[in-house]
């Protein structure tokens, strides 16, 4: 009978089979044009799953370089690949990314010590009297996310090992909103206790922030690509003629709202300080984003030709 590990296998082959037809089709590459990375830049995150560093800055493959541990500290075998990436592919700048709810964070060593093998305890103990002092330094376990980013700061700033040239800087992730939040607004709160009461507000400014950009992309839009399309079209049909280009635009109504109504609708959220604040509920609804209407685009392509690879099957040679 198939275990689970052979059905994870099998899943992981099956995309892989994906990835491959999509490289077929042009949609995607293995092919890195330039430099590796593409940015002078090594991220050193946790291993938390939820924690996609591509898709969270929406990179490309090839253009930084990614740690990852529990927790994202500063270790040994971090230093020896830092030390590497510095040393070998010109790094220049280090980020660490840590997040809002890390697994390190709620960890109880009584209840992992006896999930542990005798090998296990005696690699970890060493036959030393504080039992627990010892599994908190091997494991490394914290109590508050926005103190461990600023810990692993220090550590990489006053390694003597690092050249003085490299600059670093850390990031707060929270997974159940996608937000990321910079080291000069958490920086504000010397605990993670302050930063969470304080959330309503700096939440507010992050959602602002969006709606200033999404006009800006919605102006950069209008203004460029389209009346690009407009004015210089490239496709040509089948005829030598260019297809007719229908573009379907919409007002700026959809960017006003009432701040008088937004301020009623933020006194009446649910705080911080209440124990029945649900934080995952609270992510990215204390302001009503408005909808930004991207010009739709429709053209009439005649043809598409999709290329499949041809399999040879070599012939074995019949002895004569």
């Amino acid at each position: 009978m198939t275990n689970e590990f052979e059905e994870i296998e099998d899943l992981l082959i099956e995309g892989n089979k994906k990835y491959q037809w999509k490289i077929v089709q042009e949609e995607e590459t293995p092919k890195i044009d330039g430099p590796i990375p593409k940015y002078p830049v090594l991220i050193l995150t946790c291993m938390d799953s939820r924690i996609d560093v591509h898709r969270i800055f929406q990179l490309k493959p090839g253009d930084v370089f990614v740690l990852r541990n529990a927790g994202n500290l500063y270790t040994e075998d971090v230093l020896r690949s830092v030390l590497i990436a510095i040393h070998e592919y010109n790094i220049k700048y280090i980020l660490i990314l840590g997040h809002v709810d890390c697994c390190l964070k709620k960890i109880r060593l009584g209840e992992l010590k006896d999930k542990l093998n005798d090998s296990a305890i005696k690699k970890i103990v060493r036959y030393r009297t504080n039992f627990y002092l010892e599994l908190q330094k091997f494991f490394k376990t914290f109590n508050d996310e926005i103190q461990n980013i600023e810990n692993q700061l220090q550590k990489f700033r006053y390694a003597k090992e690092l050249p003085t040239y490299i600059k670093i800087k850390g990031m707060l992730y929270a997974p159940y909103s996608g937000w990321v939040f910079e080291e000069k607004v958490f920086r504000k709160y010397s605990v993670y206790e302050n930063f969470a009461k304080d959330y309503r507000k700096i939440l507010k400014a992050k959602q602002f922030e969006l709606i200033d950009y999404l006009e800006k992309i919605e102006d950069e839009i209008i203004s460029g690509d389209v009346l690009k399309k407009l004015e210089e079209p490239e496709i040509i049909d089948e005829h030598g003629e260019v297809p007719q280009i229908e573009v379907e635009m919409n007002d700026q109504e959809s960017f006003n709202f009432n701040v008088d109504a937004l301020e009623e609708r933020n006194s009446k959220t649910s705080s911080f300080d209440d124990p029945n604040f649900d934080f995952e509920q609270f992510q990215n609804k204390s302001i009503p984003m408005p909808k930004l209407q991207i010009p739709k685009i429709y053209i009439h392509i005649p043809k598409i030709k999709v290329y499949v690879p041809v399999l040879y099957k070599k012939q074995s040679l019949k002895s004569e």
